[in-house]
């Protein structure tokens, strides 16, 4: 018979092992032997979902956890719950415990709706010399009564939190993080007190990811959010409820996913000469990530500026060397106009929609780019024969001097070799860089 070599493994690795597991996976090794019967007891972790258990069985299982695990410091405690079993007093009990025993990493996730009707978490939550990772979804936090402290805190994931009484609450926990590095705020689309939620302020000198999303409202759009991060590396920003955006000392920004509209197409009439106000913001934001390496754009905000490169020159992003964005065949002009602020681009990633009324591509007008640096063009979505598709290629084909590699890709499901020819004859005949591969596919 072979020898059992994991169970000859010591208590302190096994429950280690055991902790990479859901509690319920944990709790089945008790039947492999008396050697395993108890051991998960041991595990400092509690990683639960509350459709696990029957009826409300999952409450009277954490209480018997923690009673017989005090011993144990806690690494992780995790719930996931839905509306039908969520229990508000005993959690907030739960996550005080956890807290209290020097936790690492709390995870509290629910799918409640009805956010008016749940609790707050405790404010046990704000003071921990051990918290590292936080994640709440869909709960309350209260107004902290003293100043937040969570010294080693490096990681936090806010979806759905909500807040009353005090606009600053988000200010005060975020300044009680001198760790933190990493920043996931999801704002709800619809909440109970709408005015306490208007303004967020962002300011960090640790920071180097946030992600920012927030959905329409349609009760109010005098939304301001600002962000103040000198060593913020990574920024998600998908807002469309701010009127206004403020970014301060960006200093160290190398990547940004942008999707905003400023409120320019949301709740207003398109941009005009005397929205002033406007026009510096969107100046003001864009001037203030100036100094990304890598930009991925959204349609949405590529209209807007569209309508403000009318008004106004677009900032140069002059360490800006890798561009993906979703053009539209109805703002093919902006396309020269951006790129001419961006003179050091060497990689282009573009996703063609064809809309109802396309504009021609301005071809008399080559941005320095072109000339100079831009080695890689990608173009996707394209459509077979499709006229505005045909001169975009041609545009780059004939005006990127220095290019090495143009690939295109359709949304055809099903091409022949017979159509494909049409392109890579293209790709072939028109080449203003004797260097330029071209990549059908």
């Amino acid at each position: 018979m072979g020898l059992d070599r994991i169970s000859e493994l010591t208590d302190s690795l096994l429950t280690q092992i055991l902790s990479y597991l859901p509690t319920k996976d944990s709790v089945k090794t008790s039947v492999l032997s008396t050697r395993w019967e108890s051991l998960w007891l041991s595990v400092p972790v509690l990683d639960l979902k509350v459709t696990d258990f029957p009826d409300e069985d999952y409450a009277t299982f954490i209480d018997n956890f923690l009673e017989l695990n005090q011993k144990s410091r806690l690494q992780k405690f995790k719930l996931k719950y839905d509306e039908y079993t969520y229990d508000d007093d005993r959690l907030s009990g739960w996550v005080c415990t956890a807290v209290n025993r020097g936790v690492q990493h709390v995870d509290g996730e629910g799918l409640d709706t009805d956010m008016c009707m749940r609790e707050f978490m405790p404010q046990d939550i704000y003071y921990s010399n051990t918290l590292v990772s936080l994640k709440l979804v869909t709960l309350g936090i209260p107004n902290p009564d003293l100043a937040v402290s969570l010294p080693c805190l490096k990681k936090m994931h806010l979806e759905d939190v909500w807040y009353f009484d005090d606009p600053l609450i988000m200010e005060k926990v975020i300044s009680g993080c001198p760790a933190l590095e990493d920043l996931t705020l999801i704002r709800p689309i619809g909440f109970c007190d709408i005015d306490a939620m208007k303004v967020l302020r962002v300011r960090s000198q640790a920071l180097k990811r946030l992600l920012l999303t927030f959905e329409h409202s349609v009760s109010c759009t005098d939304y301001s959010v600002e962000i103040d991060a000198p060593r913020l590396q990574y920024l998600c920003f998908n807002d469309n409820q701010s009127d206004v955006s403020v970014v301060k000392n960006l200093t160290s920004l190398l990547m940004i996913d942008l999707d905003t509209e400023f409120n320019v197409q949301f709740g207003s009439s398109p941009l005009k000469m005397e929205d002033r106000s406007k026009r510096d913001i969107i100046r003001e934001f864009l001037t203030g990530i100036s100094n990304v390496e890598h930009m991925m754009i959204s349609q949405p905000t590529l209209e807007v500026l569209y309508q403000y490169s009318n008004l106004g020159r677009i900032p140069e992003f002059v360490n800006l060397y890798r561009l993906e964005a979703a053009f539209s065949s109805s703002m093919l002009q902006l396309l020269p106009v951006f790129l001419r602020s961006c003179p050091n681009l060497k990689r282009l990633i573009l996703d063609f929609a064809v809309s109802a009324h396309p504009e021609q591509i301005k071809r008399s007008y080559v941005p320095p780019c072109l000339s100079l640096t831009l080695e890689c063009v990608e173009i996707r979505k394209l459509i077979l024969k499709e006229e505005t598709g045909i001169k975009l290629v041609k545009y780059f084909l004939e005006n990127a001097a220095v290019l090495k590699k143009l690939s295109l890709s359709f949304t055809d499901s099903s091409l022949t070799n017979q159509e494909l020819d049409i392109y890579k004859n293209l790709l072939t005949s028109t080449n203003g860089s004797l260097k330029c591969q071209g990549f059908v596919y």
